[in-house]
């Protein structure tokens, strides 16, 4: 792959929602060759030196400077973000990064076994598990409370309906009942069931549990690139402590779907259009402690494949930065 010159990079400005500094510092002391040994070597260098050599001038002091520097969280997010521009344009200046977009991820998806970084450009879908169970927990309440707000101008003449088809009364005795019943919170998850505000709570309840057992409260970004070969999506699981802002604020900011387009840059975990088949299952030995707990262990990773398992096309990232950048 062609190097983008590193003049026409450096004009890039980068908004970042998410920075994983640790693995940036973890990667950057590597490809520095040690922050330390850098530094001992760029003071023992003179300027004429410093200005000849390759890659950005004095970049190795600059980030062992940016780690041990004593300063606030918000001067050290700047500082974060600075360094991390130079471990970027590091990497793409080896060529060690694969850049994939809209317009080329036909070409270019073949090699990205080839590469050790991978730099996506797409629009992306937040999905927050631990807002979704919130939501799953309190839907028929949120739904009722929907209803009421929408309908209150309205609401009894909508009550009034509903008495008018339930089942006629025989008796003073139903007509008391049907009156008590009309008038209470029930009729009131009735109508909100009617326009589809309320959900068998049984349902909600298993829906819950699954979710919290396979997902626990996972924060996950997808780019969907979509193109007349097909459609391709990539993965990544963010640490919640490394975002920029709350996870309900970036998601008011920028739509659940983000209408504008972001970069993913991270380490390409899993890319493989088949997973590779676990072993298959066998009656233990009941003698065999070790063998029945192999089973036992064999029959869970079948379960977690459900929620863990790979879609067609779908490349897992461990995410280091995701920002707009314009």
């Amino acid at each position: 792959m062609t190097n983008i010159p590193k003049e026409k990079r450096s004009n890039k400005i980068k908004s970042f929602i998410y920075v994983d500094e640790y693995k940036m510092y973890s990667i950057s002391s590597q490809i520095f060759n040690g922050l330390t040994e850098y530094v001992t070597n760029y003071s023992q260098k003179g300027s004429q030196d410093l200005e000849s050599q390759d890659g950005p001038v004095g970049s190795g002091r600059i980030l062992a400077d940016i780690i041990s520097k004593q300063s606030s969280t918000e001067e050290r997010k700047f500082l974060h973000d600075y360094s991390y521009n130079l471990f970027e344009e590091q990497l793409l200046e080896d060529n060690r990064v694969l850049q994939i977009d809209l317009n080329n991820i036909d070409q270019v998806i073949a090699e990205i076994d080839e590469y050790d970084f991978v730099k996506v450009r797409g629009r992306l879908l937040f999905s927050d598990i631990r807002l979704i169970n919130e939501t799953i927990e309190k839907f028929n309440q949120l739904g009722e409370a929907v209803f009421y707000i929408t309908n209150s101008n309205n609401l009894e003449e909508l009550k009034q309906k509903h008495i008018n088809i339930l089942p006629k009364s025989r008796n003073k005795q139903d007509k008391g009942f049907a009156k008590n019943h009309s008038s209470n919170d029930s009729d009131l998850a009735i109508l909100a069931k009617q326009v589809g505000l309320q959900i068998d709570q049984n349902f909600l309840d298993k829906l819950a549990f699954i979710l919290d057992y396979g997902y626990e409260d996972q924060f996950e970004v997808k780019a969907y690139l979509s193109t007349p070969e097909g459609q391709y999506l990539f993965s990544t699981l963010l640490k919640r402590e490394y975002l920029r802002e709350k996870e309900n604020l970036i998601v008011k900011k920028y739509s659940r779907y983000s209408e504008k387009e972001f970069v993913v840059f991270g380490i390409v975990t899993q890319s493989k259009n088949s997973q590779e088949d676990l072993p298959s299952e066998e009656s233990p030995n009941p003698n065999d402690i070790k063998e029945v707990i192999a089973q036992l262990i064999l029959k869970l990773a079948n379960v977690e494949k459900q929620f863990s398992g790979k879609c067609k096309n779908e490349i897992i990232i461990d995410p280091i930065a995701i920002y707009r950048e314009f």
